[in-house]
């Protein structure tokens, strides 16, 4: 008969399930004052129950004409309601579509004795896995020969036969969402709608736009929930529990380049919408991303593409088979002739990343990574030029422009979980090279009328660091309350210059900066949660970062300044499950964003910018199969940014306001079917004045109303040559709306980009053609007012117009695999 293996609960069960009936003799006294912090609590864990017991001894059968010579197993993730049944089914880690399905099934039939808490039967979601039991081909017929009488009697008594060996599986649930603005986009949703890049699948998240005016290679530029994140000002960006996030950035503070990141290996995307959590550090103000690393499907798959402007891509990855999902291998090479002048790009990248169980609940996880890039970018153009035919669509004024980067990391963790769940911890530290050069020339001839306005940035950067946590359960207002508390340590050694470079006639260059700094930033957090009543769940705590840099100056004179700074930050959440389904939630959170360390002034200290976010949210949960959220949020920024284009980046401004609403849903009623959509709008203004902007005026560039939607579906629809033919379909649609120009009034155009998959897979080989704006929409990808003059020798023109990078016409691009 099929061998079933042992059951796992998740580590944190859903807040939904009712918490346990015995509480702490001190419950009486303090539960209304617990209830009148709903806003307020702490990171919120749960002691498993008891495990649910499976009824009877199902059976797995093959699916009809199909049989292995081995035995196949699929992973499930299950919900077993209170009366025992199973409520969904999902695959944890696809096998094949027709092995999936009858999986699916097979378990959607099974009965259990209920998980307990006490002697409350409760709904709980499991872990488990069916197997078919392979059926070697029969040995030919032999007739048996006849053994003596004395041999037969002698004849050892055959053994007996071995019970299966237990395996042991350590499985970890996800943590509690701290608010509503959280968001989870498994690989189904990421997968629907076609993506060149890591970058790009951060679109998919609710309230979030990607752009990219600077070339093929720069990092991309981020807007989340009204705020123009640039490059990673605003937003805090982890892959593989490494930060991507560069401090001190001669281009922009923040700088997150994820090109390093190849898109078919990114297993989840994670988004904060906000600085709800502790956890969250430098440079969350609009919020973080949080992308987990895994290959599914076991084998070696590689991929050659050719498309539209000469763009040829080889993507290869290898996912050893028994191994788990994130453990793998992968290469990409890539290279464009670009849509127009100054648009060529090359790209190599390679990342791998193995997990381990190494017992008694420890997992460890290492991941490496190299990436470098080579670019070409036209710049920007005046839109009036545009308008008069004076320049072309995908015109330049400046050839030179462009750049190069690299990347090279090495990132561990190590966790540990309690079997018993009563504590757990965990240590991931990391180490990161990386380099940066761009020439860039967004005024043309303005400030040098005649040797040209084009700069030049490098940067290069070394970091070490590491981040942990400790968290144990106690006993306060129940038995699930837990207290957490954890830390994070950065190191980085920065070299970096930023001037006029040397003309063509062999002048030399002007440095406007050069500089090696230091930065130091050490954080620690505390967290509580507890359970007041068996809905109500409360968590808070308190962040600290202490962050000192040093700054060495070359030019114009040699100098060195040093400051130190303490950031303190709150976060205070609240749920209340009004039913299994409907959950309300209140957040408030603090965050910041360090400042350069060009910037430091000897005697003083740190100057932080600071931001103060609220949110409310219901949020819907039908297990797997959908989900919707509705949030209504605001946020207030003490200092904003906004690009110059004589800086050639993001330069201070005053403090800004937001206030908003937001709905999403993801609906997935089939495993081969998945739906995404996602609605923001936001409206931002500056609550004080100075020279360029008035107190109320709108923050510039941001747009107000994102849209996004994705539906992909990935049937299998037979079989042909003994091979099952699976069939993919896929669109995402993006909608940019109202985006504000500062100085000259109104909004850049509105950008509708429909994208689209087709393809079909036969066995091992499989055919896709993608396709990004299939409607060649005209669209700019980035507008900017300032001043400029891009005819040299002209007398200086102060007055402001609009600057626009065009966006990509339609690209289409056709990828043979094979799947081995």
């Amino acid at each position: 008969p099929p061998v079933h293996l042992p059951w796992f609960l998740e580590e944190f069960p859903p807040l939904s399930r009712p918490a346990s009936t015995r509480r702490a003799p001190l419950r009486a006294a303090v539960v209304a004052l617990a209830s009148a912090l709903l806003a307020g609590g702490a990171a919120l864990a749960h002691p498993p129950p008891e495990m649910p017991v499976l009824v009877g001894t199902p059976v797995a059968p093959w699916p009809e004409g199909l049989t292995e010579p081995h035995d196949v197993v699929v992973p499930l993730v299950l919900v077993v309601d209170a009366s025992g049944h199973v409520r969904e089914v999902e695959v944890e880690a696809s096998v094949s579509p027709t092995l999936d399905q009858a999986a699916i099934q097979i378990a959607s039939g099974w009965t259990f004795v209920p998980a307990r808490r006490g002697e409350t039967p409760v709904t709980a979601r499991v872990r488990a896995f069916v197997r078919f039991v392979g059926e070697p081909p029969p040995a030919p017929p032999v007739a048996p020969a006849e053994p003596p009488a004395e041999a037969a009697a002698n004849a050892p008594e055959p053994p007996k036969k071995q019970a299966p060996r237990p395996i042991d599986v350590l499985v970890r649930g996800a943590p509690v969402a701290r608010a509503g603005a959280e968001t989870r986009l498994p690989r189904a949703a990421l997968e629907a709608a076609p993506h060149r890049s890591a970058s790009e699948l951060l679109a998919v998240a609710p309230g979030v736009a990607i752009t990219q005016h600077g070339g093929q290679g720069k990092a991309h530029q981020i807007f989340l929930r009204g705020f123009d994140a640039g490059h990673g000002q605003e937003v805090e960006v982890w892959v593989a529990g490494a930060p991507v996030n560069e401090v001190s950035n001669v281009h922009e503070q923040g700088y997150a380049d994820l090109h390093f990141v190849l898109p078919e290996v990114v297993r989840q995307v994670r988004t904060k919408a906000g600085p709800w959590d502790v956890r969250q550090g430098d440079f969350a103000v609009a919020g973080s991303f949080e992308l987990d690393l895994g290959y599914a499907e076991p084998g070696v798959h590689s991929a050659v593409s050719y498309g539209s402007f000469g763009e040829r891509r080889y993507f290869v990855v290898v996912h050893p088979e028994g191994t788990p999902e994130g453990t793998f291998a992968a290469f990409e090479a890539q290279a464009t002739e670009g849509f127009g002048p100054s648009r060529s790009a090359q790209k190599t990248a390679g990342i791998a990343q193995g997990t381990f169980l190494l017992g008694d609940g420890v997992e460890a996880r290492v991941m490496a990574s190299a990436y470098a890039a080579a670019f070409a970018s036209a710049g920007v153009v005046r839109q009036s030029d545009l308008s008069t035919g004076s320049a072309p669509r995908f015109g330049t004024y400046d050839p030179t422009q462009g750049g190069a980067s690299s990347r090279a990391q090495l990132s561990a963790e190590v966790t540990r979980t309690d079997p018993e769940g009563e504590s757990g911890w965990s240590v991931a530290p990391d180490a990161v090279a990386r380099t940066l050069r761009l020439r860039s020339n967004y005024t043309g001839y303005l400030e040098r009328p005649e040797l040209g306005d084009a700069v030049e940035q490098r940067n290069e950067a070394i970091s070490l660091g590491a981040r942990g946590h400790y968290r144990r359960r106690v006993s306060l207002l129940s038995e699930d309350d837990a207290l957490e508390a954890g830390f994070s340590a950065r190191h980085d050694w920065i070299e970096q210059s930023d001037g006029f470079p040397a003309d063509s006639e062999g002048r030399s260059g002007e440095p406007r900066v050069d500089a090696s700094l230091r930065a130091l930033d050490v954080g620690s957090y505390v967290e509580l949660a507890v359970r007041p009543t068996p809905r109500l769940a409360l968590w808070g705590g308190v962040r600290v970062d202490g962050v000192a840099l040093r700054a060495s100056d070359r030019v114009p004179q040699a100098n060195v300044r040093e400051g130190l700074g303490l950031h303190v930050g709150k976060k205070l959440s609240a749920e209340l499950a009004l039913t299994d389904e409907l959950h309300a939630l209140a957040s408030y959170g603090e965050g910041f964003r360090s400042p350069e360390a060009r910037s430091v002034q000897d005697g003083e200290g740190l100057r932080f910018t600071e931001v103060r976010s609220v949110e409310t949210s219901l949020r819907y949960a039908e297990g797997t199969v959908a989900r919707a959220t509705l949030s209504g949020f605001a946020s207030a920024l003490g200092e904003d940014l906004v690009f110059d284009g004589a800086s050639a980046r993001s330069e201070p401004v005053p403090p800004s306001r937001r206030v908003g609403v937001s709905v999403e849903a993801l609906v997935r009623p089939r495993p081969w079917l998945v739906s995404n959509a996602s609605l923001t709008y936001v409206r931002g203004v500056f609550t004080e004045g100075n020279d360029a902007f008035v107190a109320g005026s709108p923050v510039p560039y941001a747009p107000r109303l994102v849209a996004r939607a994705d539906l992909g579906a990935t049937p299998v629809v037979g079989r042909w040559m003994e091979r099952e033919v699976t069939l993919r379909a896929g669109t995402g649609m993006s909608l940019l709306a109202l985006r504000p120009l500062p100085l000259v009034g109104g909004f850049a155009p509105d950008a509708l980009l429909v994208d689209l998959t087709l393809g079909a897979r036969v066995g091992e080989v499989e055919l896709r053609f993608d396709a990004w704006n299939v409607l060649d929409a005209a669209w700019y990808d980035g507008a900017f007012v300032y001043a400029s003059s891009f005819t040299r020798g002209a007398p200086k023109d102060l007055v402001p117009d609009t600057h626009v990078t065009e966006g990509a016409p339609r690209t289409v691009l056709g990828t043979l695999i094979l799947h081995m």
